[in-house]
């Protein structure tokens, strides 16, 4: 392990950081999807330790060794650390994301191939929060609250790993300001989505909260749009904080056609979105870490706004660029939606109602599930990109 240790620090210095090679272990052949209770998700489990050992301390005080940072729960187990803070240590910003995936139950869209690797969904979640945990940890000076990595298991099987540590913390959830998730990073839905991604629930923290979260994106050119929590369709592990009145932002490209296939690998993965979008959470991060003034959880919030329907009218007209992708009555289901959120748009904010939110909604869905995963798995990548991501995996499969 030491080998692999020194190997990867080589990896990180040769290129623009260690995510790549993070994602390249975590959704190789050899860990075999990352299902819980399975070899492979152990290996998994042992790569995220051995990243995290040099940069922080085990949250669990009730063991020692590797096994201070893990958090056994009925089928699965969590790999938690703590970046201990400075004045405000006995405070905590909590990112996390799940490194569980399918193992081979999953969609097949090539043949021979019967491993779900779950690169975008979610070794690159992982990679991200891995990222800030380095990042934060090298900083000469450290922050004013500790940093708490979650690293989940068992999300694929309904959040039970994040519903366990809400349940169980071991860090007080009283005593925790806010919450960062990844899941599903570094993807790409259309060629016309590149620039484009999402930060899901953010009014959870009030005004405070969205405004820490727009000032990172406005810092970046990725196209970072700020939805209300229901878009995320409560199907990752923001949920589990919500239900604890912490206030939590979800960061997620969606379900594309690469979504719970076997051909999400390295090679759809895109690297310089991914680079951009952890570069905006370290900036969240960052700021929960050390303002005077954090944010407290907002309760009774819309459902669905004006500036939801705004957000979806702005991303579905860039979806109709590339609609020759779909078939053709996909395209009239897409262009009805178009005509509908673009009616909302126009009639202004005011006359924003409950009618308008059912449209919103269902439109959203319709996208997000019925029409976006179809079509082949491609990450629309250019060939330079595709063939980096290549080479990385064969050399981190040594």
């Amino acid at each position: 392990m030491a080998r692999l240790c020194a190997l990867a620090v080589a990896v990180c210095v040769a290129l623009t950081g260690c995510a790549q090679y993070d994602i390249a272990r975590l959704a190789g052949d050899d860990t075999a999807g990352r299902n819980n209770g399975t070899a492979g998700s152990t290996l998994a489990r042992q790569f995220l330790i051995d990243q995290l050992k040099p940069i922080s301390i085990g949250l669990n005080t009730d063991a020692t060794g590797d096994a201070a940072y893990t958090q056994t729960l009925p089928g699965g187990t969590n790999v938690v650390a703590v970046i201990p803070g400075t004045d405000l240590a006995d405070e905590y910003v909590v990112v996390g994301a799940h490194y569980d995936h399918l193992g081979s139950s999953c969609q097949s869209k090539s043949s021979g191939d019967t491993i779900c690797n779950g690169a975008t969904d979610n070794a690159a979640g992982v990679a991200a929060a891995l990222a800030i945990a380095r990042s934060i940890a090298a900083q000469p000076t450290k922050p004013r609250r500790s940093v708490v990595i979650g690293l989940w298991d068992e999300e694929e099987d309904g959040l039970v790993g994040s519903r366990y540590y809400a349940d169980h913390p071991l860090a007080p959830l009283a005593d925790t300001v806010a919450y960062v998730n990844f899941d599903i990073q570094g993807a790409n839905l259309l060629p016309s989505l590149r620039n484009k991604s999402f930060a899901v629930a953010s009014e959870s923290g009030g005004d405070r909260f969205e405004q820490i979260v727009r000032s990172a994106i406005n810092g970046s050119t990725l196209d970072t749009e700020q939805l209300s929590s229901i878009f995320g369709q409560n199907r990752s592990d923001y949920v589990s904080f919500l239900g604890k009145q912490v206030p939590s932002v979800f960061f997620t490209d969606a379900t594309g056609p690469c979504y719970h296939t076997n051909e999400d690998e390295i090679g759809v993965v895109d690297f310089g979105k991914l680079g951009q979008q952890i570069g905006i959470a370290l900036n969240v991060t960052r700021q929960l870490a050390n303002t005077s003034n954090p944010p407290t959880f907002a309760p009774n919030t819309p459902l669905v706004t004006y500036a939801d329907a705004v957000v979806l009218q702005r991303a579905t007209e860039l979806i109709w660029r590339d609609r020759d992708r779909f078939s053709a009555q996909d395209q009239d289901t897409l262009n009805a939606i178009r005509t509908d959120l673009t009616n909302i748009v126009l009639d202004g904010r005011a006359a924003f109602g409950s009618d308008d939110v059912s449209t919103v909604l269902g439109h959203a869905a319709t996208v997000v599930i019925s029409i976006l995963p179809k079509g082949e798995c491609d990450g629309f990548l250019s060939p330079a990109e595709q063939q980096q991501a290549r080479v990385l995996e064969r050399f981190a499969s040594r």
